[in-house]
């Protein structure tokens, strides 16, 4: 069984703000699922699954608060299966400084830096029948840091919505 998990890396990494940055992260992961339902993306049910299909997230993750505590080789066998971990399968890892301004936890940030560096999937690959203006505006959705996110206004205004939105 697949767990479906809709955490913004902010809920993961414990943040003590909740924002509408947490609700477009998890409208993304949303998007993802019913894009997935396109049979221009996945030919028949059994190919779908969720976006990030973790099975653990940060503080309960294997290794999360001392790697000591771990073989190096389960805690890296244990850690492809981090829900941070998934995410970054599909965001690549943030690597700019300002990425990491959200985070103020000096064990969340020990945590997050011990991810193999990793690069964005190229969502037109993942979903290769879905318009342009869709996959930019999933990606805005997925940004790491929730302060460079979307906002909910700009991703009504989003181009992919033309063909539907109803003019004032």
């Amino acid at each position: 069984m697949v767990t479906r998990w809709y955490r913004a890396p902010e809920v993961i990494l414990l943040s003590n703000y909740y924002t509408s940055a947490i609700d477009i992260w998890s409208v993304g992961c949303i998007f993802a699922e019913l894009l997935s339902m396109m049979r221009e993306n996945y030919a028949t049910v059994f190919d779908r699954q969720p976006l990030f299909p973790g099975n653990s997230c940060f503080p309960l993750s294997p290794g999360a608060i001392s790697k000591e505590q771990d073989s190096k080789d389960m805690l890296d066998e244990t850690q492809k299966n981090d829900q941070l971990s998934k995410i970054f399968e599909v965001i690549g890892t943030p690597s700019e400084p300002d990425d990491f301004n959200f985070i103020h936890q000096e064990n969340a940030m020990k945590y997050i830096k011990g991810f193999p560096k990793q690069e964005k999937l190229d969502l037109a690959e993942k979903y290769p029948g879905t318009k342009k203006e869709g996959l930019e505006l999933l990606s805005k959705m997925l940004e790491f840091n929730p302060n460079k996110r979307i906002s909910t206004e700009v991703a009504l205004k989003s181009a992919y919505f033309d063909d539907v939105r109803i003019k004032e």
